[in-house]
């Protein structure tokens, strides 16, 4: 037998024998690794679950009317649903894509660190079999097979002990290869679908927005479900402005107002569909003051730039919301002297907490999350927390 068909015969041996070899460290990194992508992935499948309970919901309505009011009411919801989708899959591909960079480099290392050992294997060989190594030789000669070769009991004993090591070393650097590159393989085939998810929704988000273009909201139908479900939402309506009461009381209003006439907070539109003071037939008492419809070009309001009212910091913001209940998505900027802005109904927050703000800054965008039949902006004024008519501010 040639020292070449030697040579090829122990890597080969080699080869197989690294397929029962398992690196503990990188068992537990694949597992935290994989815990990471479950996570993520049972967010996105709790968001789908959403959407697909409001699109049931909406389909069991009873005439094309209660239809189009759902619709209406729950197209916020979706969008909002929608975003947070993408946002979870950018996660997900981020995740993905800084593993899989990982696992490239660590390839091209354990690549680097075998073929260093199988140079250093060749010349213990060569050195073996110059030296006329009978043990060794009739080891391999008398193999039937590779599978032979690998199962004879006595290998170690008839292997010098460096050689044995730096077998066992090469056996398990292969069986880590292997491993990385089913590893990397499996993150290209996640990645690339990852990818195809969120371009489909992006494509189903950029479909919903243009659903909001002509949508206005629909003060008739809130009447009629605040009319329909009175006790319900006056309940609700209580505990919200507890919760709103008791953010206030933790608010410290910094310094004096020195504000002016407030800026105008959605620049183009100016119609007021529901005003300050008692509603719906003197039942239902409005904190503020609603600005929605179309603009004097037909645009409609949703996501629309909602404008700082004067200078001053965000006191609180509110980024998550119960679908149906109360300001949805919102925040409230202190100015001084006790005086403050709350912006509800948006559909998602361009500041944070704590963030300085100056007069007509975009702080948000017109929504319609919470308890809202079309987008528009739900625009108070309060004085150490109370609420007043915000029109003796604004002109």
């Amino acid at each position: 037998m040639s020292k070449q068909k030697l040579l090829s015969l122990l890597l080969a041996g080699i080869m197989a024998a690294s397929l029962l070899c398992v690196s503990g460290a990188a068992a537990d990194d694949a597992d935290e690794y994989q815990d990471e992508l479950d996570a993520l992935s049972d967010q996105y499948e709790q968001l789908e679950a959403q959407q697909k309970a409001i699109n049931e919901q909406i389909n069991q309505a009873k005439t094309e009317k209660d239809k189009y009011l759902l619709q209406k009411k729950e197209l916020d919801n979706q969008i909002y649903s929608v975003r947070q989708q993408i946002s979870v899959l950018s996660d997900k591909i981020t995740l993905l894509e800084g593993h899989l960079a990982e696992k490239e480099e660590e390839l091209l290392e354990q690549t680097e660190e075998i073929e260093e050992n199988y140079e250093l294997l060749k010349k213990r060989l060569r050195a073996m079999y110059k030296a006329g190594n009978a043990s060794v030789l009739g080891l391999v000669l008398g193999a039937e097979d590779f599978s032979d070769f690998l199962t004879r009991s006595k290998v170690a004993s008839r292997v010098a002990q460096h050689d044995q090591e730096l077998i066992e070393e090469m056996q398990v650097k292969l069986a880590e290869i292997q491993d990385t590159k089913d590893s990397i393989e499996a993150d290209k085939i996640d990645l690339e679908g990852t990818k195809s998810q969120q371009d489909a929704k992006r494509v189903q988000l950029a479909g919903q927005l243009a659903d909001t273009q002509d949508q206005i909201q629909d003060i008739e139908a809130l009447e009629q479900d605040y009319l329909a479900n009175k006790a319900a939402i006056d309940k609700q309506m209580e505990e919200v402005q507890a919760e709103v009461d008791a953010i206030y009381a933790k608010i410290k209003s910094e310094g004096e107002y020195e504000g002016g006439i407030m800026l105008w907070p959605v620049e183009g539109y100016e119609t007021v569909t529901s005003d300050y003071g008692w509603r719906f037939g003197g039942t239902d008492f409005h904190t503020g003051i609603d600005i929605a419809r179309l603009n004097a070009k037909g645009e409609g309001i949703y996501g629309k730039p909602i404008r700082a009212a004067a200078d001053g910091t965000v006191a609180f913001t509110q980024t998550t919301f119960t679908p149906g209940r109360g300001y949805g998505i919102y925040l409230i900027i202190d100015h001084g002297g006790g005086i403050s802005t709350l912006y509800g109904h948006t559909c998602g927050l361009n500041v944070k907490l704590g963030d300085k703000v100056k007069r007509g800054q975009t702080i948000a965008f017109v929504g319609s999350t919470g308890w809202s039949t079309g987008p528009h902006l739900h625009f108070e004024v309060r004085v150490n927390g109370a609420y007043t008519s915000p029109w003796p501010y604004l002109q």
